[in-house]
């Protein structure tokens, strides 16, 4: 659901203004408000078009936008749009383009998003004003790049009007290093010998403006509850409680309180002394994504890392960003963006909060494009990726996806060192590659090269989805049979949003010792149970999950041809996206 809302609130501030441009012509040619589809007309307007005819009403037909916005519904939203010739269309555009000046162009793009919220119900009117903000300057600028000339316009909104370049399935080619090593396939790692134990956290999404006793079951009107309901309409905002918010947390559509994510890792602390390092994989803020602001995230990030250090201090702690990390929500300006869209604010910030983690020598590339590389010890490295760069949601790719800030080849450039090196990497990163938040195009390259660098590669770590997923890597991607070459493993989050109970996984490595694989050999996870913890005596002490994958799933080794194998057994577990399947 929170995908959905977040594709829905961006495609919002950027088809619609394509679909006008569809509409327009016969828009001028009434003296009226024009009703198309549905009966559905707006009798004020959204916003005076630059100097069009003066009480002109332009429908703002969003419904065939959001229906454009899927790929395999394009066929079904070309029968929604109002017929019109080619050259109508871009005759349009052009007496548009001729009159669309900078300042109106910004203050429409707010009242459009806005309205649109408000009109399909995503969000109440407060929040809607508040999101509309909070993306106009990024989307007028990307709609500014992108739509240079009225056929590129044309193009998308027709399809016999010239070719539109659909950014979202968009592909190009990262060059891979040739030479490949021949195959060392993964294999079961030999009993007795030493062992690491990691801790995964991610996705705490803590929300500072949580209150106990506040509503839970809001969704009717909001997208995150357990916090005050600050709506300017009296007749929701003083409706009776449904459920009251738990001390603990809520499972539901409420994120974490800080008090329960300290307690949380202070019981992590107490009681796995034998964790040898942390991984944490980003996204700190909550889902209120109409609220954020640059300053509030820096605040947040260096609370949290402090935070996590604190109850940590003789443990290394590997950090990747999130998506949430970016203000707007997704957004990971590139540095071929003007500069107040620089991401110096974010990537400065944890620079510094993750400095005694990262080598010196990492200090440059972190704060240029939120990546760096680490060497806990002779012989392994772990890579954090920051995937924001590659996420569906960051309006700044639509403008150009290529290696943004170069971040595929100073990955595939550490994975060559390090194979030369003889070194095994652990890949740490927030999206799973392949999932609908993941350009198709960096999907792509990513497998690649974990194809390529199979023999060095040892483990991918990701989170962001919130559930317990896997990927399985296969050797020809048109072919689920082919050889399966390895595995992304997707941990839960400590959030109860999406309602989950706050949850933690311990890796268990093969260990430090000559020869090592660096191979994850099983994992266990944990739970706070928030039903029993927000009873009396309202104890929030963690329980386990399960103690092995292994186990759990009947694997005789944490192989990709185990976890292949069980998607070949279970229909119901399985889900085919370029590169990925499910389970």
């Amino acid at each position: 659901m929170e995908s959905y809302k977040r594709i829905l609130l961006q495609f919002s501030a950027f088809l619609p203004f394509l679909l006008l441009f569809r509409v327009i012509s016969t828009c001028l040619l009434s003296d009226k408000p024009t009703i198309l589809i549905t009966n559905f007309c707006i009798s004020k307007s959204v916003c005076m078009w630059m100097g069009l005819a003066q009480g002109l009403q332009i429908v703002c037909l969003l419904a065939a936008g959001l229906v454009l916005s899927n790929p395999v519904n394009r066929e079904s939203a070309d029968q929604l749009l109002v017929s019109a010739e080619c050259i109508e269309c871009r005759y349009s555009v052009q007496l548009l383009e001729s009159q669309w000046g900078e300042d109106t162009k910004e203050k429409c793009l707010a009242d459009l998003v806005a309205f649109v919220c408000e009109t399909f119900n995503i969000e109440r009117p407060f929040i809607c004003q508040m999101i509309g903000t909070n993306y106009e300057a990024e989307a007028v600028y990307v709609l500014s790049q992108i739509l240079l000339d009225p056929k590129d316009i044309c193009a998308l909104l027709l399809s016999d009007c010239g070719t539109f370049f659909d950014p979202l399935v968009a592909t190009w080619n990262q060059t891979i290093p040739p030479n490949k090593p021949p195959l060392n396939p993964k294999k079961p790692v030999q009993a007795g010998k030493p062992t690491l134990r990691v801790l995964h956290i991610s996705d705490p999404h803590i929300d500072m403006d949580y209150q106990i006793g506040s509503e839970a079951q809001c969704d009717e009107h909001f997208t995150l509850c357990c916090r005050p309901l600050n709506d300017t309409n009296e007749a929701i905002r003083d409706q009776p409680i449904k459920e009251p918010a738990g001390k603990w947390g809520t499972t539901g559509i409420c994120d974490a309180p800080y008090w329960m994510v300290d307690n949380l890792l202070q019981q992590i602390a107490q009681r796995h002394k034998d964790i040898d390092y942390v991984i944490v994989t980003g996204d700190f803020e909550s889902h209120a994504i109409w609220d954020y602001a640059r300053d509030t995230h820096q605040r947040m990030i260096r609370n949290v890392s402090q935070l996590i250090k604190s109850h940590f201090p003789d443990k290394q702690i590997y950090f990747a960003l999130g998506n949430h990390e970016g203000v707007p929500l997704d957004s990971f300006a590139p540095s071929f963006t003007p500069e107040e869209f620089h991401m110096d604010w974010l990537y400065g910030t944890v620079a510094d909060e993750w400095k005694p983690y990262i080598p010196a020598d990492q200090d440059k590339t972190i704060r240029f494009n939120g990546c760096y590389m680490v060497k806990p010890w002779p012989g392994f490295r772990i890579i954090s990726l920051n995937n924001g760069l590659g996420d569906s949601l960051n309006l700044f790719l639509f403008i150009n996806q290529t290696d943004p800030d170069g971040t595929m080849s100073w990955l595939s450039d550490q994975l060559l060192d390090a194979e030369k090196a003889g070194d095994k990497v652990h890949i740490v990163a927030h999206i799973p590659p392949g999932t609908a938040e993941a350009l198709e195009g960096w999907s792509l390259n990513y497998y690649k090269l974990a194809i390529r660098f199979e023999n060095t590669i040892a483990a991918h770590i990701m989170a962001h989805v919130h559930s317990e997923e896997f990927y399985v890597i296969y050797e020809d991607p048109e072919d689920f049979n082919s050889r399966p070459v390895d595995v992304v493993f997707s941990a839960p989050c400590m959030t109860p949003y999406s309602r989950y109970n706050p949850t933690y996984r311990i890796y268990t490595i093969d260990g430090k010792y000559d020869g090592s694989t660096y191979q994850v050999i099983d994992f266990e996870e944990w739970i706070m149970n928030l039903t029993v913890a927000n009873q009396p005596p309202y104890d929030p002490t963690v329980e386990q999950l399960y103690p092995s994958i292994l186990k759990e799933y009947g694997f005789t080794a944490n192989l990709p041809s185990e976890w292949s194998n069980m998607i070949n057994q279970s229909v119901l577990c399985m889900r085919r996206t370029n590169f990925i399947f499910l389970g």
